[in-house]
């Protein structure tokens, strides 16, 4: 079953149409959140579910002292989605293959400082 049209985004990549939906876990005692990115053609096929990737919510933070805008407040936009999928694809990924999700390890140094 292909990801809901209700509350996932679509992107065009080569072609190819996706859907993709990012969610947050709770947070953990240092206040960081594990994103959790999940991906799939819209005509099906196997999902790709991405882990490893971190943020913090900068509003928690905003009342200390020194802290600006960095990169441990990331957020996953169109342009990570297209180099996640291509990465994945690279690893082996055969989107339009049907059959178990496909894990994607990725870390923000990975993602964050490759696309930007």
């Amino acid at each position: 079953m292909a990801l809901s049209r209700k509350n996932s985004s679509r992107i065009v990549v080569d072609g190819d149409t996706f859907r993709y939906k990012v969610s947050a876990t709770s947070p953990d005692e240092d206040r960081n959140f594990r994103l959790n990115v999940t991906l799939q053609r819209e005509a099906g096929g196997s999902r790709l579910e991405v882990l490893g990737l971190v943020t913090r919510d900068f509003w928690l933070d905003i009342s200390k002292p020194g802290v600006k805008v960095s990169k441990k407040y990331p957020t996953i936009t169109p342009r990570h989605i297209r180099t996640i999928i291509g990465r994945a694809i690279n690893a082996g990924w055969q989107p339009q293959t049907t059959g178990p999700a496909f894990v994607l390890e990725l870390g923000n140094e990975t993602l964050f400082s490759s696309s930007e």
